[in-house]
This record gives structure tokens, C-alpha cells and sequence, in this order.
């Protein structure tokens, strides 16, 4: 038994010389890029997740800022179309205001026209009389009317008014 026994303790020291020596190879060989190819993984990972968590802040970051603009735009629309709106209504009132003077102006106008032409009117036709009147007298200077000539001289008046 002895002899049995010797056998399986130098077998069991050959196998783990063995294995010693397969570790060794396997560490020199193996392990040692494993490893360098894990770590390189691990540490790509992490850059990943570290990239993509910057990315959202930027993102977030950039949302806020086109949300704060978009506010601002409308709130800007907002305040030119009431100043628009406002503008507007000032123009207008300015154009009927205008439009109300000219028109007063031109009725004022018209009115001093119309007593202008009325005052023309009544000089021209006092003028007219009276010249009529100078005419109709030294008619009836020159000469003695009766009724026949007296109707002849109204006859010859009233067809030179037609002239």
C-alpha cells in the first residue's frame, strides 16, 4: 500500500507541477491580455456612460434654452402685435381726426365761398340795376315816352338782356 500510496503523491506532485507551470503559461499568455482587453473594456464603458450622461445634461441643457426661447418668442410676438395693435388704433384715430378737420375746413370753405359768391351775386346785380337804371333813364330824358314807345323801349331792354 505504501507503494500505492507513493504513487498518487508523486502523480498527485507531477499534476501540480503541472499546473503550476500551466498556470504560469496561461497567466504569461492568456490571463495577462484578458485581462488588459477587460480593463480597456471596462474603462470604454465607463467613457460610454459617462459620455452619454453629459450628452443628456447638454441635451436637457439645450431644451431649457430652446424652451426659454420659444417663451420668449411668443411673449415678443405677443408684445409687437399689441404695440401693432396700438400703433393701429392711434393711426387711425389720427387719419379721422385729420379726415374731420379737412372736412370742417372744407365746409368752412364752402361756406365763405357761398357768401363770397352771394356777396358777388348782389354787387354784380346792383351794378346791373343800377346800370339799367342810368340806361333807362337817359332814355326816357331823351326823349318824351307815351305808352306805345314806352312799350317799344321795355321790348328793346328785355332783348338785350338776352345779348
Amino acid at each position: 500500500m505504501a507503494a500505492e500510496s507513493s504513487l498518487y503523491l508523486g502523480d498527485t506532485l507531477y499534476y501540480l507541477v503541472l499546473f503550476a507551470i500551466l498556470l504560469l503559461l496561461v497567466k504569461h499568455y492568456a490571463w495577462g491580455p484578458v485581462t488588459d482587453m477587460m480593463e480597456k473594456r471596462r474603462q470604454q464603458v465607463i467613457e460610454d456612460i459617462d459620455k452619454a450622461a453629459d450628452d443628456r445634461k447638454k441635451a436637457e441643457v439645450l431644451a431649457n434654452e430652446r424652451e426659454a426661447q420659444l417663451k420668449s418668442s411668443r411673449q415678443e410676438a405677443t408684445k409687437i402685435l399689441s404695440t401693432a395693435k396700438t400703433n393701429a388704433e392711434a393711426a387711425g384715430k389720427d387719419i379721422l381726426n385729420q379726415a374731420n378737420l379737412d372736412a370742417q375746413g372744407i365746409r368752412q370753405k364752402a361756406k365763405e365761398d357761398a357768401a363770397q359768391a352771394k356777396t358777388d351775386a348782389l354787387n354784380e346785380a346792383q351794378a346791373q340795376v343800377a346800370d339799367l337804371s342810368v340806361l333807362i333813364a337817359e332814355k326816357v330824358i331823351a326823349k318824351n315816352l307815351n305808352a306805345a314807345d314806352q312799350k317799344d323801349l321795355v321790348d328793346q331792354f328785355i332783348k338785350g338782356l338776352d345779348k
